[in-house]
């Protein structure tokens, strides 16, 4: 159920995909209406940080299996029992297990902090480090990803979608704006597994039980192709997922409460009781998995409403409203902790806290009020280009704030509430380009990114900042927001102010030779307010055979900043990627 909003970018971009991803090899075992098809995928990435270093950071072997049912056609279950009020209905799963082999290799490798500093050989981060427990936590994966019922109810424009999925909506590619109804699971490789057509965000978002419905209204007036569509999700939703050094993807600290160099819960605060480490949370939350609420409809539902037509001029426009828990996984700053007051009451309250081994610390992931429009608009006469708008509007976004203070200050500031704009202008064109390929045009796309924090103060601080962020061992400077701090190590005040505008580009290029068997893309990341980061990259995908392709991608992060000491505040974090370069391998085959 995609609605009826498909565009001229959608469709070159889908039949790209289609291509490389050997979506006719798919539907190899077809019995009726019944189809059967998945692949097998070993994807092999060497990271080399230096030009005479290399790591060895992934063997990922993934299996999906998925399964297209059309039991239900022309008001007929499996073409037997009669069903009145359905017109159609479709069944599909899809299931995927991977298992990494780095987490039995263990290899050793150093990672930089998020500063881009070098540890030294008594801070090497290795896999080794971690429990048998913990890797085999992390190395294995047995997931039913989807699934759902498509139903389409006859007599009326009604159809619904049940079950386990993904909600994906917006115009925005690579980054998220309205595209927000699934969280991200930034674990198994960050946001690596962009940009399509070779790689997309499906095997990043995590699928939610939800409730969909599209109302297709029609024409109104001289509008056509208008339709209304719903979800909601009936208290399945959970947060961004994170992982931690010394895995070596996701962020780039160790865990802010466990690791033995700064983590909260072994410094500053001890169990006065027993002088061991803290054990939990306040609010029975834990960091980046649940906050103070059950999973069940009364306190974790989520609601996502648009509204989209075609006017005359070829315009699409849609209006969006979200309605859920802030994720914190579209590049906004945000604050995931909140302390406690340091009234006397608060103070007592922390004492408690501690007395029973709590940290006076709670992870919050409120709800917030999302406002939004889509659009885009084929412009033939001059440019033959696609245009593309996305533009949101977030109510009260929680945000640290020097100015407030906490009963775990100055580790943990306070926290205020500030809206937030985010909006995108793009484009897409086909080119002709003949002396790279005459039978071929090239595909050329690229977007502008803009976000801001509105009345924002220069007392927002970021939160990776904090002293807790995991590096090494180094003390907390102490210094007031508005005066120089004098620690020796150069650590300055672990006060990085965030910013009132960020700024994002990305483009990229790709086309085809040889009927489509193969497939170049290049690309780029441009981040002119955060050190100037830039993250080019290239990949080919071969279609060998229809059923075998294989991909080489190269990777490449570049600050622009070579004074590492400065504020490491980047909303999409490219900057602290510095080190990470990489070289992938991956080979697929479908059946």
């Amino acid at each position: 159920m995609t609605g009826m909003g498909r565009t001229w970018r959608r469709a070159v971009a889908l039949a790209a995909f289609a291509l490389v991803s050997a979506s006719p090899a798919l539907a190899t075992m077809k019995y009726g209406p019944l189809e059967l098809s998945g692949n097998l995928q070993s994807q092999n990435i060497v990271r080399h940080p230096d030009v005479d270093e290399f790591h060895f950071v992934q063997q990922r072997n993934t299996m999906r299996a998925r399964v297209d049912w059309n039991w239900v056609e022309k008001g007929k279950w499996i073409d037997r029992i009669q069903l009145p009020f359905i017109e159609s209905s479709k069944f599909f799963l899809l299931y995927r297990g991977v298992y990494d082999s780095i987490y039995d290799y263990e290899p050793t490798f150093r990672e930089r902090d998020f500063r881009g500093r070098k540890p030294g050989r008594a801070a090497v981060r290795d896999l080794g480090d971690m429990s048998k427990g913990a890797r085999d936590a992390v190395k294995f994966e047995n997931q039913l990803r989807e699934l759902y019922v498509d139903i389409k109810l006859a007599d009326v424009p009604l159809s619904f979608r049940l079950g386990k999925q993904q909600v994906i909506w917006g115009e925005a590619d690579d980054f998220r704006m309205l595209d927000r109804a699934n969280p991200l699971d930034t674990s198994w490789h960050y946001i690596m597994e962009i940009p399509p057509p070779s790689f997309g965000w499906d095997d990043l978002r995590i699928p939610l039980w939800m409730v969909k419905g599209l109302w297709d209204i029609g024409n109104i007036g001289n509008i056509s192709n208008v339709f209304l569509e719903a979800y909601w999700n009936p208290g399945d939703w959970r947060p961004v997922k994170v992982s931690y050094l010394p895995r070596p993807w996701g962020l780039r600290i160790q865990n802010p409460l466990f690791n033995r160099e700064d983590g909260a819960m072994l410094a500053p605060f001890r169990n006065p009781l027993t002088g061991g480490p803290l054990e939990r949370l306040m609010k029975g939350s834990a960091l980046f998995k649940q906050g103070d609420y059950d999973r069940n409809p009364v306190e974790n539902s989520q609601v996502g409403v648009r509204l989209s037509g075609v006017f005359p001029n070829g315009l699409q426009l849609g209006l969006h409203y979200f309605y859920q828990r802030w994720a914190g996984d579209d590049g906004s700053p945000f604050a995931p902790i909140r302390g406690i007051t340091p009234t006397p009451e608060g103070q007592v309250q922390t004492q408690k806290l501690l007395a029973k081994g709590t940290l006076p610390v709670e992870y919050i992931t409120p709800y917030i009020h999302t406002v939004g429009i889509s659009g885009n608009y084929f412009e033939g006469d001059w440019t033959q280009a696609i245009f593309r708008l996305e533009t949101v509007y977030d109510f009260g976004i929680y945000m640290l704030d020097r100015d407030k203070e906490t009963t775990f200050s100055p580790y943990l500031p306070g926290t205020t509430r500030k809206d937030m704009w985010k909006g995108m202008i793009a484009f897409d064109r086909p080119t002709w380009i003949r002396s790279l390929n005459k039978k071929t045009t090239f595909f050329i796309t690229g977007q502008w990114f803009l976000h801001h924090i509105m009345h924002n103060e220069d007392s927002l601080a970021s939160a990776l900042d904090l002293p807790t962020a995991g590096a090494r061992s180094r003390p907390f400077c102490g210094a007031p927001s508005n005066k120089p701090c004098t620690d020796p190590r150069g650590n300055g005040s672990f006060r990085d102010d965030v910013r009132s505008w960020e700024s994002l580009v990305t483009l990229a290029i790709f086309t085809f030779y040889k009927g489509g068997s193969v497939v170049p893309l290049l690309g780029m990341l441009y981040d002119p307010v955060n050190s100037n980061s830039l993250y080019p990259f290239w990949n080919v995908d071969w279609v060998v055979t229809p059923n075998f392709i294989v991909n080489l991608t190269q990777r490449y992060f570049i600050p622009g900043q070579s004074d590492v000491q400065k504020g490491v505040f980047d909303p999409w974090l490219l900057g602290t990627n510095r080190g990470r370069s990489e070289t992938a391998l991956r080979f697929s085959y479908q059946f």
